[in-house]
């Protein structure tokens, strides 16, 4: 996008890519264009929207006191998937940004502001930008008695038209399914068929969440024993605002349990009701709330960490880089959460509220510092940085110029280190993780310049080598592994991909590879 200067339909290795809209596209290529193509500039949009979410928190929650905003801010920094999230190059802490203007906006009065961050986050990730709030917005107003229309202003409306319809106008000139499938496919066949591979067990996110909010989900649950009280003052707009915490944490978590598509960054917007709700009971109740619980259980986590360092369980797939990182950052860790437990629990006996907050926050304010190594590993695991410098190196040697393959195969990075689409032989195009390019696979290889090519295609490519080619194998590709590492040497290897290459085109006269 920041090459080509087209702000309008995002592309993917030179194909269009329709399965998600334009906002984070745009912010990451403007970024670009002003800074270079890095790696930081590709996750700054969603540091910077986690940082927004943090002053949003902050701005809403002074009404409870001068010590709040400060807390609410800190309780969603030193969150775990805030901040795992927090770096990450994809869409969910911009869309939690928007979801979180959204509803704090309708609570605030402003609808305008709240249907037009509405509209962001709609051009950021689809409906469900739209859908979160209202999930939170409409049973509130059912159980407290407040008109439902009043959500649905003509302004909010006429706004949330005004930013969202021009892109989705422009794009649907462009590309006229686009319509059909971003609601027909992308979304109701998302949230109702198992389509999409995604599919997990109803129960699959009630060990995300608490591990997701962890550990201020503690102290936000800690007054759920008084939930009769809070139903009996629901009308009462001076005292709502815990059932309006409860919608925004129940309500879209049950339609994520009902949707057939899970992942764990789909929580990522509930994360911000879990900080507003401690900082409300820490700050407008006792500030030992929570303390007894969550002693107990940084006990048991603590002890479950160190033991880490003696036993993995045998189910999950590591790297040997993570398997070597695990056991220090583990122990380093479980000494951290234990240290937690004890400073709330000095905090709670000697009515030292700040020791006690500092001793929640301690934890997750440790994990990039005392897991710099696992950290490091898991994103080589999950990067092409490292076969992208070889494939490089080896076209290099071979004169600058030449061609990257994908045999069956597409790592995702590779196009943004590599600088340029890399060619697929796939039967499907499924390899490129798009349903829209999937479902259109033979028009849109017959385009000029595809880079979709014949399934079949990488066995002529090897055997004639009209340019240097690399050639890139999934790595439990076991046929391809063997045919090309008969031919090429191998270049670079981890646990996703292998690349082997490059080929030789035959010599003017005569000669072979």
């Amino acid at each position: 996008m920041a090459r080509s200067n087209d702000y309008v339909v995002p592309h993917l290795d030179g194909l269009p890519y329709l399965d998600k809209p334009i906002v984070y596209f745009a912010a990451a290529a403007a970024i670009m264009e002003l800074t270079g193509f890095t790696e930081t500039a590709a996750r700054l949009p969603a540091y910077i929207a986690t940082l927004a979410t943090i002053g949003l928190l902050a701005w809403f929650a002074r009404r409870w006191g001068d010590d709040a905003g400060w807390l609410a801010g800190l309780a969603y920094a030193t969150m775990v998937l805030p901040l795992a999230y927090a770096r990450t190059a994809i869409f969910d802490s911009t869309l939690t940004l928007c979801t979180t203007a959204g509803i704090l906006g309708m609570l605030e009065q402003r609808p305008v502001a709240a249907w037009a961050a509405m509209a962001v986050g709609a051009l950021t990730k689809g409906p469900i930008a739209v859908a979160i709030p209202l999930l939170v917005l409409v049973p509130h107003a059912l159980a407290t008695g407040a008109s439902v229309r009043r959500l649905f202003p003509r302004r909010g409306l006429v706004a949330f038209a005004a930013i969202a319809l021009p892109w989705f106008v422009a794009v649907s000139v462009a590309h006229p399914d686009f319509p059909g499938y971003v609601f027909l496919r992308e979304t109701l066949a998302r949230v109702t068929t198992t389509s999409f591979r995604r599919t997990a067990p109803f129960w699959y996110y009630l060990p995300i969440v608490p591990v997701a909010a962890f550990p201020w989900i503690i102290p936000a649950l800690a007054r759920l024993r008084h939930w009769r009280v809070t139903w009996a003052g629901r009308r009462d707009p001076a005292t709502s605002e815990p059932l309006l915490l409860a919608c925004w944490l129940i309500a879209p978590l049950l339609f994520f349990t009902l949707n057939q598509s899970k992942l764990p960054q789909y929580v990522l917007p509930l994360m911000p009701a879990v900080a507003l709700a401690a900082t409300r009971n820490l700050t407008t109740g006792a500030s030992t709330t929570g303390a007894r619980a969550y002693v107990a259980a940084a006990l048991l986590g603590g002890l479950a960490l160190v033991a880490l360092t003696r036993w993995l369980p045998a189910p999950i797939s590591l790297t040997p880089a993570e398997k070597a990182a695990i056991p220090p950052a583990a122990l380093a860790l479980g000494v951290v959460v234990l240290c937690s437990a004890a400073l709330v629990a000095l905090g709670a006996v000697a009515r030292r509220p700040r020791v006690t907050i500092w001793g929640y926050a301690v934890v997750v304010i440790a994990i990039p510092f005392l897991s710099g190594n696992l950290l490091a590993a898991v994103g080589d695991d999950r990067s092409s940085a490292a076969v992208a410098g070889a494939t490089a190196a080896a076209l290099q040697r071979a004169g600058g110029t030449g061609a990257v393959l994908g045999v069956l195969a597409y790592p995702p990075s590779l196009p943004f280190y590599l600088g340029r689409p890399v060619a697929v032989a796939t039967p499907t195009g499924a390899e490129l993780t798009s349903n829209y390019i999937a479902d259109n696979v033979e028009r849109l290889r017959r385009a000029t310049g595809s880079p979709l090519l014949p399934a079949g295609y990488w066995r002529e490519a090897l055997a004639r080598c009209p340019v240097p080619t690399v050639f890139l194998a999934g790595a439990g590709n076991r046929e391809a592994r063997e045919t090309l590492g008969a031919a090429l040497p191998l270049l670079a290897a981890d646990s996703h991909y292998a690349a082997y290459g490059p080929c030789e085109p035959p010599r003017r006269g005569g000669g072979g590879r």
